[in-house]
């Protein structure tokens, strides 16, 4: 056994060189395998089409559902870019075979709803209502409840199903099938 000294007075020998340089070559072409390795799963950068999916808004409108007196549209912002709000100006009801809406929500009506028509899930993002209609950022929750006039009421007396389109100012719509209730 030989004593070597502990503490301060021991010495370590450093590495040579040469084995530090291969060292730092192969984890730099570990990390670069990696990083084009996530490039091309998550965006197809590499070969193929590039795909960006924040670049254009997400709205899901699951939970949505019409009465005999009022729309209740569940509006949920699942993606796209965080920089700025979707902005939806326009709702448009109508039956699901037909062709002529049965009411239109435009961004003057969606613009003056009251606070009692929007109902927010969180406190941190909410939908509100802007100069030319709602503003929807990433990840808002909020169910709107937009009356309906005597004549859309009238034309859903024989109908099972509704569409609903929300329209946002870049032209984007989102479109679901709801039951009457």
């Amino acid at each position: 056994m030989t004593n070597r000294p502990i503490g301060p007075e021991a010495v370590k020998t450093p590495l040579e060189p040469s084995i530090v340089r291969r060292k730092s070559w192969v984890m730099l072409i570990i990390a670069v395998v990696v990083t084009l390795l996530a490039y091309q799963l998550e965006h197809h950068g590499l070969w193929g089409k590039l795909t960006n999916y924040s670049k254009t808004p997400q709205i899901n409108l699951s939970g949505t559902h019409v009465s005999q007196r009022d729309l209740s549209l569940s509006l949920y912002r699942t993606g796209g870019p965080a920089t700025y709000g979707s902005f939806v100006v326009q709702v448009t009801l109508k039956g699901v075979s037909g062709r002529r809406p049965w009411e239109v929500w435009g961004p003057k009506t969606l613009a003056s709803l009251p606070s009692s028509a929007l109902h927010n899930r969180y406190h941190f993002q909410q939908v509100k209502t802007g100069p030319w209609g709602l503003v929807v950022p990433l990840a808002a929750m909020a169910r709107l409840t937009l009356p309906l006039s005597a004549s859309a009421d009238h034309k859903l007396k024989g109908a099972h199903r509704a569409e609903i389109i929300v329209q946002d100012v870049s032209g984007l719509a989102w479109t679901t099938v709801v039951p009457i209730r």
